[in-house]
């Protein structure tokens, strides 16, 4: 990989919320840049640069003001952002010329939206080097901490748009990167409907199809399954074998490339060095807004629920497990880190949470570590799942996994030794969940006698797990990388 130059996809990148696919992709650009590849970042943000007076300001001010404004989109996620790109500075504080000129610069924005691009020659894309941005202030935020990992970044206006609208013709065809010589391949770190040029490297990545089996799911059904169907052309990275059973199981294998399948790293970020002198504490504080709501929690004194809050998630399935088990009684709280949306199942959650469930909101990449590490057991009980990073986490970090018996989740059961600590349990009666809470609740009470003994034991567990699961996913994501070159 020394010398190569890839260019890797954020569409997940974007979402407000950083699970799933978005570690996954963190993960992803890490390995490669660990492989002395020269690793950029493929967005579609390309923000309008019409303000008044623009124009008459030297070429390297123009160009810090376009990057700092995609670098804003990549920290705020598409909601909101393109209201905020047609904002005039002259009239952010409103009024009937604030407004008027807002619906101007969307008026003209709308001819760009609706032209069906086809194909995008990657020398007429606009670029940003991030080492010309070493001081920017968006490089010392959390939420942009990958792109440490990451030279540069490519725009390619409206790409995931035209892709979608292209896979839901009559006659799907892909959306056309061609790399030309600048670049060396291109890696997705999710189903998209595109193609590269003949001869050029093209690495896909199938996580799941959990939106053909799973009604509730908010993707769209079909352009969902055209997505997935564009992968045959292209070298595969599968997430779990499940996945890679279920995608050779609905599309035929004509014209299909192959891949392989891959355990992603695990997602947490535990504290280094000096730092981990700070965990020495007596109480964990989530947040202040946590605290505030429903008190502290106690190390290893709390089960943990790190999902997003769905009906897939099945969270409310798990609230009514932990109050059969009579824990909150005995001391031991249920924490839940998710996500409350305004929907009918969140309403159902909070409706059914009591004071013995902390509801932490969204928590940042610190804040989670923290939790696993302190968890006296992780809770899983995902109806489906491509993977589960809950589940590896936990295990990797040495805390006791409940999992649904999903098979995704029996296959990380089969990791080095974490058929000790996954507790695969049906999720057709609650009773059975209850049972198993509180019969690992007792076990590791009666264990941990030592909390810093069992922090320190976690610390070096975790160091130890991370690199060997991290190293083999590197290995495997370049030689099918390498190997798409042969195809």
């Amino acid at each position: 990989m020394e010398g190569l130059r890839i260019l890797v996809t954020d569409f997940d990148l974007q979402q407000r919320e950083h699970r799933g696919i978005a570690v996954y992709s963190k993960g992803l650009l890490r390995a490669l840049k660990a492989s002395g590849a020269e690793t950029w970042l493929l967005t579609d943000f390309e923000p309008p640069m019409r303000d008044p007076g623009l124009r008459d300001l030297p070429k390297p001010a123009r160009e810090l003001i376009f990057a700092a404004r995609v670098l804003e989109a990549l920290m705020i996620g598409p909601s909101g952002l393109r209201s905020r790109w047609a904002e005039v500075k002259l009239t952010r504080k409103g009024g009937p010329l604030g407004r008027l000129m807002r619906y101007w610069n969307q008026l003209r924005e709308l001819p760009a939206r609706l032209r069906l691009r086809r194909r995008y020659a990657i020398d007429q894309l606009r670029r940003i080097r991030l080492h010309d941005l070493e001081d920017s202030p968006y490089l010392r935020q959390e939420r942009l901490s990958y792109l440490e990992d990451v030279d540069g970044i490519v725009c390619a206006r409206y790409l995931y748009l035209n892709a979608s609208r292209l896979a839901l013709g009559r006659r799907p065809t892909p959306v056309r990167m061609d790399l030309g010589k600048q670049f060396d391949g291109l890696v997705t770190t999710a189903p998209i409907n595109v193609c590269t040029a003949d001869g050029q490297r093209l690495v896909q990545t199938v996580h799941d199809l959990i939106p053909l089996e799973y009604v509730p799911h908010l993707d769209h059904v079909v352009l969902f399954a055209r997505r997935v169907a564009g992968t045959l052309p292209a070298r595969k990275l599968f997430v779990s074998q499940s996945s890679r059973r279920k995608f050779e199981q609905v599309y035929p294998r004509k014209g299909d490339r192959g891949g392989a399948v891959i355990v992603q790293p695990p997602s947490l970020q535990m504290p280094q060095g000096r730092a981990r002198t700070l965990l020495n504490q007596d109480v964990l504080r989530p947040s202040r807004r946590a605290k505030a709501r429903h008190g502290e929690l106690r190390p290893f004194r709390y089960l943990l629920f790190n999902s997003s809050v769905e009906p897939r998630k099945n969270l409310l399935f798990v609230i009514k497990a932990y109050r059969l088990s009579g824990l909150a009684e005995a001391g031991v709280r249920l924490c839940v880190t998710g996500q409350l949306q305004k929907d009918a199942y969140s309403k159902a959650v909070g409706e059914q949470a009591d004071e013995s469930v902390l509801l932490t909101s969204y928590i940042d990449e610190s804040t989670k570590a923290n939790l696993f590490l302190h968890a006296m057991a992780v809770l899983s009980p995902s109806l489906v799942e491509g993977f589960g990073i809950p589940v590896l986490d936990g295990a990797c970090v040495g805390a006791p996994v409940i999992a649904s018996p999903s098979d995704s989740h029996a296959e990380i059961k089969k990791l080095q030794d974490f058929e000790q600590l996954v507790w695969l349990c049906p999720t057709t009666n609650p009773m059975d969940w209850a049972v198993a809470m509180r019969d690992l609740a007792n076990a590791e009470l009666l264990r941990i006698q030592d909390v810093d003994g069992e922090r320190q034991r976690r610390l070096a567990r975790y160091d130890h797990c991370e690199a060997a699961v991290f190293e083999q996913f590197r290995r495997t994501v370049c030689d099918q990388i390498l190997s798409a070159e042969t195809d």
